[in-house]
């Protein structure tokens, strides 16, 4: 598959690389290291990278193209293989579409598919890929690469974190990945961004006393002027770790719905969130509900599900 992965990348002359809606730093990390990579290796190439924005933009801008730019070209979507999160749908006016992806989860587009769940980021993924073939990375490839990696292993905390991982890491940091300024973007915060820490802590709420939960409207994002995502992805681990706690949600309104953020100790629980339309990994998935009013339906369905698999185990 890494072949077909390879050919696919040299047999287009325009590419266009999109991930998921909302995207975290491995989203970001991979679409923008891909783009880097393919256009050092491949410089006769015409490379874009579109989507949506946010926090995670210090690692590059989105290009804003024509849809007439998709006419023989191939689409590549990274870290996402759902239809329904896809960010610019206009993937589907390309020639060919390739996924590339981590999670636990089907494609439900036409498409051919690169799909390794054993890697902890999609990052990960595609540096092995890439590797294999000897192609070259610059600095800017391998500090993209290197923010996904470091973002969705927790700063290489998460249980998913193998030698693999590490090994990579080494790579890409003897590639010029600057680790030192990936921390400073990621963990310099503002102040309402600490204050709105503050806030979740002292007002998070507990399910049949072991899942914790947050019901966040659009007026906590309007009060901390921050995103969306910050509230929803970039918050959801401020009810980690605590004892006695199996797993956490946090449900965060937006204009589409209800985002939805799940967390797990130990049980997976990537059905539940596979139930309501989305998925992810085992232990740290999503979906989107239509209204706060399907929130104790949805803890209802977790907290058996979690009981039954402890039951089973």
């Amino acid at each position: 598959m890494k072949e077909t992965v390879i050919k696919l990348i040299e047999q287009y002359s325009t590419i266009i690389i999109h991930r998921h809606n909302n995207p975290d730093g491995d989203a970001y990390g991979s679409q923008l290291g891909l783009k880097h990579v393919i256009e050092l290796n491949y410089p006769e190439k015409q490379v874009y990278a579109v989507g949506d924005e946010n926090v995670f933009s210090f690692l590059g801008d989105m290009d804003h193209i024509e849809d007439d730019v998709y006419d023989g070209a191939l689409a590549i979507i990274v870290d996402v293989c759902v239809k329904q999160m896809i960010s610019d749908h206009r993937y589907e006016l390309a020639d060919e579409v390739l996924i590339l992806d981590h999670h636990l989860n089907t494609p439900n587009i036409e498409c051919v598919a690169h799909i390794d769940s054993s890697k902890i980021a999609c990052a990960e993924m595609i540096v092995d890929i890439l590797t294999d073939y000897n192609l070259q990375f610059n600095a800017q490839a391998a500090t993209a690469f290197l923010a996904g990696i470091i973002t969705d292993s927790g700063r290489f905390l998460y249980s998913n974190t193998q030698a693999d991982t590490l090994e990579i890491s080494a790579f890409l940091l003897r590639r010029g990945g600057a680790l030192q300024w990936i921390y400073e973007n990621l963990y310099t915060e503002e102040l309402n961004f600490k204050k709105l820490k503050g806030y979740f802590i002292n007002n998070f709420k507990i399910y049949r006393d072991h899942i914790a939960y947050m019901e966040n409207s659009m007026d906590v994002t309007k009060e901390y002027n921050v995103s969306t995502f910050t509230v929803s992805r970039a918050m959801v681990n401020q009810m980690s770790g605590i004892k006695g706690i199996d797993a956490w949600v946090n449900f965060t309104e937006d204009e589409v719905g209800i985002m939805v953020e799940l967390r797990s100790k130990e049980t997976p629980i990537v059905d539940i969130a596979k139930q309501y339309g989305g998925g992810g990994h085992a232990l740290a998935c999503g979906c989107v509900i239509n209204s706060f009013e399907e929130t104790n339906q949805l803890l209802d369905d977790l907290h058996e599900h979690i009981v039954r698999s402890q039951n089973n185990g």
